[in-house]
């Protein structure tokens, strides 16, 4: 009786949690039992500072690898070469039975997704990158996804261990150990222009709309050609003494 109500108040404290970080998606807040809010501000803010302060500064230069993964829908993937590659995209970490930062991270990303959406933004990806590959299936992903009602452009990927932790250690976010000790960091670049830097996954989505929205811009810049420019800059103008290679 004892073990069966433990875990009764295992899974209840979970599906709260869930259910705040759902409320987050669509901007309305939730109450605890109580009226205790599913997380004090101020702790929330001392915890992203905590966050913030420990990722790297600036721009980065990250190699990605290009690891076998599968998505929500069990389709084998390459993460480099059709996730990554020539894109614009936002990285978080997460899985699927945690009960802390993953479900405001994850709101984050919905909210996010949503607020580019509504920009028109069509070239911005996202990813998750699961920590916990022996439980999280295809089929959990999937449902995750649901749950935060993620749209077409944000993959969920999982995979063999070895596989993933060739990407947890591209972005140096998680060593491999305890599945609760990945950091809650998102990696936003552009791989064209091999660009990357670090931001907390528990910072508002407005925020990270923030720093998203510079390496989109710069992406439409470089496909934009200068006025009296061609489109294909390898083909010289052909004028009065242009050389020819």
């Amino acid at each position: 009786m004892k073990v069966d109500l433990m875990h009764s108040v295992k899974t209840l404290r979970f599906i709260l949690l869930l259910l705040a970080a759902v409320c987050l998606v669509s901007g309305r807040g939730v109450a605890f039992p109580g009226g205790a809010q599913a997380e004090n501000t101020a702790q929330r803010n001392d915890r992203v500072q905590t966050v913030e302060s420990k990722l790297p500064s600036g721009p980065t230069k990250v190699s990605i690898p290009d690891a076998t993964v599968l998505d929500q829908n069990g389709r084998k993937l390459r993460f480099y070469t059709d996730l990554v590659k020539d894109k614009t995209i936002a990285i978080n970490f997460i899985f699927t039975t945690c009960t802390t930062i993953c479900p405001p991270m994850t709101a984050n990303f919905a909210r996010v997704q949503k607020t580019m959406m509504a920009h028109g933004q069509k070239d911005f990806y996202l990813i998750s990158v699961s920590v916990d590959p022996e439980n999280d299936t295809p089929a959990k992903l999937k449902a995750y996804a649901e749950m935060f009602q993620a749209k077409s452009g944000w993959t969920f990927v999982t995979g063999t261990r070895a596989e993933l932790q060739l990407i947890w250690q591209a972005f140096s976010v998680y060593s491999g150990g305890a599945k609760q000790d990945h950091a809650p960091t998102v990696v936003i670049g552009n791989d064209a222009r091999h660009s990357w830097t670090y931001a907390s996954g528990l910072t508002s989505a407005n925020k990270l709309v923030a720093v998203i929205e510079p390496f989109l811009e710069s992406q439409n810049a470089a496909k934009t050609p200068a006025p009296g420019r061609k489109e294909n800059p390898g083909v010289p103008d052909a004028g009065i003494g242009s050389p020819r290679q």
